[in-house]
């Protein structure tokens, strides 16, 4: 077998090929005589040695080309496969964490990346404890098919069945089945700006929570279509301690941590102490940062507050293939993708869902080989962290990668060096061609906030109007005004923030960052006009009201 090296040139790297090619000329031997015969014989013992002892092996390749790999190749070579991604994608530095590779019930790769804490360099270990976010709603699924085992709850029940409470116009129409597989139309409240930046930082009574941020107007009729909800899985935290009568926390530590070992994993409350937690932390365009602080109850909650461990996970996935905690037969629902309902535009707009219950299903397609790998997926991201888990039932594989950093708003970076590795540590396991993952581009506000240091405001606007993707959030220009802030170039910036604000005009937060600005270099007036307008679009709005007041005082002999 002929394999691709670091020169990018068809060359002989399988000791297999020398044996080979010793026996092309025996094949000539025969022909031969005397001293000739003899020496061909030689080389042919000598090949075949070599094959015997040094087996199929990976060559090292550069960053940008693929590696063929053999049947059946040794777990030590993809050991070393599994560290060459794994230790580029650390080295650019948006990966810090942990990874598990896992084959045939055996750990295969098992290292920690990165710091855990960097204000005190505290590395990262096999022993650090990483927030799963959505990973988490796995175990909300599992302990919600529990309890239909059990008898105490059906598919479908109706959310008005155990939480009376909730509005009766929408929650008579939604099944558990519609929350378990994101069908309900009940609106994510994690899509609001407000979201991020206020709610996810107070505190809040569960059924006070649900009833402001998870009763929303439907977004289409349920059971009609997949729209990821976060709000449903919420909802279903609260049904399971409603018909438990005990807490969502509880139940996870009884049904599921408790009885399969899992002595690192549990419900994450800020506010008590965890030893070796992970600080999480934000890999911005400028620099890395403290991630905002967020309240993880009652929100995320069920949908995305628990912690855990790589080896902690790898004893949930075996697990998951036997019926220590849940039953053949409704495991198998949960594994089930419900592709009778096509994707909304946001999720990809496929025809078909690949959501079962917690858990997508689907294949994972190598560009070259067109191999189809069956793919059992959960991501999560949430502030600081990001996660990946898989399954993969054709290798008897599970690979786990949890991450202490995350993505500002309108950045992905960090999430897609996650991605990249992970789809390439599933190639390793599935013996296809690999390639190391190449470095995330550079991101639109660096090139945005270069554009405005080098050629001026005008020509980063007629850069971002021609080739510039719009944040959802609004705010498209925000990130670079605020380095440009840092960096002393204050018109500058507010030029960018009267921009965003022509662009999305009922953005409140952005009436905020431009009087601050104003504030900051003590044009009053301008700064008093721009929150007038703001509130006109939110009257009553606390942190505008403070802002007029400040501004009044500084008006004040």
């Amino acid at each position: 077998m002929i394999y691709h090296g670091s020169t990018g040139k068809n060359s002989l790297h399988s000791p297999f090929d020398l044996y080979g090619i010793a026996t092309v000329l025996v094949t000539v031997g025969f022909v031969m005589h005397g001293p000739a015969q003899r020496l061909l014989k030689t080389l042919v013992l000598l090949a075949g040695i070599i094959a015997l002892v040094g087996g199929p092996r990976l060559v090292s390749a550069n960053p940008k080309e693929s590696i063929t790999s053999r049947p059946g190749l040794p777990t030590k070579d993809k050991h070393a496969a599994l560290n060459e991604i794994c230790e580029a994608m650390a080295r650019n530095g948006y990966f810090s964490g942990v990874v598990l590779v896992a084959e045939n019930s055996q750990v295969i790769y098992r290292k920690a990346f990165g710091l855990a804490n960097r204000e005190w360099e505290i590395p990262n270990s096999i022993e650090t404890k990483f927030r799963l976010a959505s990973v988490s709603k796995q175990f909300c699924s599992m302990i919600i098919m529990q309890l239909i085992q059990d008898g105490e709850l059906n598919l479908n029940d109706l959310i008005t069945n155990h939480l009376p409470s909730y509005r009766q116009d929408t929650g008579e129409r939604i099944t558990i089945h519609h929350l378990l597989a994101h069908q309900s139309g009940i609106p994510d409240f994690t899509n609001s700006f407000d979201y991020r930046n206020t709610t996810a930082r107070l505190l809040f009574e569960k059924d006070d929570f649900i009833k402001r941020f998870c009763s929303g107007d439907l977004t289409h009729n349920p059971g009609k279509l997949y729209s990821y909800s976060n709000a449903g899985y919420v909802i279903l935290g609260r049904i399971i301690e409603k018909v438990t009568k005990e807490s969502y926390e509880q139940n996870v530590r009884d049904r599921i941590t408790q009885p399969i070992g899992m002595t690192n994993t549990g419900y994450d409350n800020p506010h008590e102490l965890l030893t070796k937690r992970a600080c999480g932390y934000t890999h911005g365009p400028f620099r890395v940062q403290n991630a905002p602080y967020i309240e993880m109850n009652p929100a995320p909650g069920a949908a995305g507050a628990i912690y855990s461990t790589v080896d902690d996970l790898f004893a949930w996935d075996r697990a998951l293939a036997t019926d220590k905690l849940l039953k053949e037969n409704l495991r198998d629902l949960m594994f089930t993708p419900n592709t009778s309902v096509p994707e909304c535009q946001a999720a990809g707009g496929r025809q078909h869902s690949d959501y079962g219950y917690g858990w997508r299903i689907y294949n994972v397609i190598h560009p070259t080989t067109q191999k189809k790998t069956r793919v059992m997926n959960h991501g999560g991201a949430i502030s600081g962290f990001r996660a990946l888990v898989n399954r993969i039932p054709s290798r008897n594989a599970f690979v786990a990668l949890l991450c202490n950093q995350g993505d500002p708003p309108g950045s992905n970076a960090v999430w897609l060096t996650l991605n990249r590795m992970n789809t390439e540590i599933i190639h390793v396991v599935t013996e296809q061609p690999y390639k190391i993952p190449q470095n995330p581009p550079r991101s639109q506000d660096q090139r945005l906030y270069q554009l405005v240091c080098s050629k001026g405001v005008d020509a980063a606007i007629s850069w971002f109007e021609e080739k510039g993707k719009k944040n959802p959030w609004g705010g498209s220009f925000a990130t670079a005004a605020s380095e440009l802030l840092r960096s002393g170039k204050l018109e500058e910036a507010i030029r960018l923030y009267e921009y965003d604000i022509l662009q999305t005009p009922n953005k409140v937060w952005l009436y905020r960052k431009l009087a601050g600005t104003y504030i900051q270099i003590g044009q009053l007036e301008k700064a008093a006009n721009i929150v007038d307008q703001a509130l006109t679009i939110r009257p009553g709005d606390e942190r505008l009201i403070d802002l007029q007041n400040e501004i009044r005082c500084s008006f004040s002999p």
